[in-house]
C-alpha cells in the first residue's frame, strides 16, 4: 500500500477490537487473496496453537508466535492477518489453498474489497 489507506486500517482495527472480521480480498503483487480478516493476537495464538501441538516436528516455534501474540499491537498496523486464507489468481507459485493463517505486509496491498 504505497498510500495509506485509513479505511483498511480502521478495518484492521476494528478487527483487533472485535476479535474476528470480514471476509477480505486483496490485491498483493499481482496475486489476488481472500480470506477472513483475523486479529493479529488471534492469528498468531492460533498459529502457536497449531505448531504447539504435542509430537509436531516444529513445536519449537511455537513460542515464537505466542511472543507475538503477547505484544502490543502497533498503530498503524504493518500487517493484515487473513484465515482460511485462498489464492484466487495471480502468477505465483503459490498453492491454491494457502492454508489457515497468511500474513500480508500493507505496503504489499494495492487493491482490496470486503465482503
Amino acid at each position: 500500500m504505497t498510500v495509506r489507506d485509513d479505511l483498511l486500517i480502521d478495518l484492521i482495527n476494528r478487527t483487533e477490537m472485535e476479535g474476528a472480521g470480514p471476509r477480505i480480498t486483496v490485491v498483493t503483487e499481482g496475486s489476488v487473496l481472500t480470506g477472513r480478516l483475523a486479529a493479529q493476537r488471534h492469528w498468531a495464538a492460533r498459529v502457536a496453537g497449531r505448531l504447539g501441538d504435542e509430537g509436531m516436528p516444529d513445536q519449537r516455534f511455537a513460542e515464537d508466535f505466542a511472543r507475538q501474540a503477547a505484544e502490543p499491537l502497533e498503530y498503524p498496523p504493518a500487517f493484515l492477518h487473513l484465515q482460511g486464507c485462498q489464492l484466487i489468481s495471480g502468477a505465483s507459485s503459490l498453492p491454491a489453498a494457502l492454508g489457515e493463517f497468511f500474513r500480508v505486509p500493507l505496503t504489499a496491498v494495492s487493491a482490496w474489497s470486503a465482503r
